[in-house]
């Protein structure tokens, strides 16, 4: 017996509502012409197992306990946009009142958004492990007056469902600890603010050379009057919003440019520097977007630019010639 249910199309909703899916129904939602099939599908093999397909990428749910949920997926089954778009919208979680994203993929990097943390999931198995609870009634007494107070909410994990439904471990591993673990790492602060912050002295120092070498300058098209400074209010929401972001104050100028791939310069941040036997000086800039760019200054005082593929995000310069040119290990970089 086929049967249409919305519920499907969420795991959160499956997880919520297991016991009341019947094993002698296939469940379906969601008719694709183009394939003359369904996209989504839950069969429900017994009272802890059921499989669910999107567009046959399968995955299983076991349930483990009245409030424990084991999911196995294989992220690698998901190639397409398309695929990766439904899977996208299967593992949302409530955030009333919207549906926020709980995992999403770049390229090919697969991502888990546990609020204003963002978690690069690294997977090490091809089959990856999560597994949910249910809230209970669970309680603690409180000294000195032994006065019984409910588990803190962040003990069951992320939240998916408000006071319901928790994201508990990824791969055994609790998301609490994880959660904890990169924001006492980065304090709160992305990798590319961590690294201006670090660099800015230097980055100082060489910008002021490329503007006396005429190769940038000062953007003049950012004008504040005193009148405006001195009325400036700035909402709470824009401090929380933008806090991690800046703006670099120059621009290019364009006739001591040589190329045709340069970096936008209000983005830019100087990651590394080196020097060769060719140019005035070698600089490697990122840009929050993942762009990366290779760059010198030559002794006729022009910029030319190489755009690197992202992967050499975090290679220094010289590891960035030997993997360009497959140097050898004891071949002298710059001397090749």
């Amino acid at each position: 017996m086929i049967k249409k249910d919305p519920r499907i199309i969420r795991l959160m909703y499956i997880l919520r509502d297991f016991d009341n899916f019947k094993t002698e129904i296939r469940y379906v939602e969601k008719y694709n012409s183009h394939f003359k099939d369904y996209e989504y599908e839950l069969h429900k093999l017994n009272n802890q197992t059921a499989y669910m397909y999107i567009m046959h990428n399968k995955i299983e749910i076991n349930k483990k306990s009245d409030n424990k949920f084991e999911v196995l997926i294989n992220f690698n089954n998901f190639q397409s946009f398309a695929e990766r778009r439904r899977l996208t919208k299967f593992m949302m979680i409530d955030n009333t009142p919207f549906f926020e994203g709980l995992v999403y993929f770049v390229g090919h990097k697969i991502y888990f958004q546990f609020g204003d943390l963002v978690y690069n999931y690294r997977k090490r198995k091809d089959i990856t492990k999560l597994t949910y609870v249910k809230k209970t009634e669970r309680h603690y007494l409180a000294l000195p007056n032994l006065e019984k107070r409910e588990i803190p909410e962040k003990e069951y994990g992320f939240p998916v469902i408000p006071n319901l439904l928790y994201l508990n471990k990824i791969n055994d591993k609790k998301v609490t600890d994880i959660i904890k673990y990169y924001k006492n790492k980065y304090k709160g602060m992305p990798y590319f603010l961590r690294l201006k912050m670090n660099n800015r002295k230097i980055e100082y120092a060489i910008f002021r050379m490329l503007i006396n070498k005429c190769i940038i300058k000062y953007d003049k098209s950012i004008k504040i009057d005193e009148y405006t400074l001195k009325r400036l209010r700035i909402a709470n929401y824009h401090l929380e919003t933008h806090k991690f972001e800046f703006s670099n104050i120059i621009i290019a100028n364009n006739e001591r440019l040589h190329g045709n791939d340069f970096p936008l310069f209000k983005e830019i941040i100087l990651q590394y520097f080196d020097y060769d036997n060719v140019n005035q000086i070698l600089l490697k800039f990122i840009t929050p977007s993942n762009e990366v760019y290779l760059c010198g200054v030559d002794y006729g005082n022009n910029l030319w630019c190489v755009r690197l593929p992202e992967f050499m995000l975090k290679y220094r310069i010289k590891s960035v010639y030997k993997v360009l040119y497959d140097l050898k290990p004891d071949t002298k970089v710059f001397e090749f």
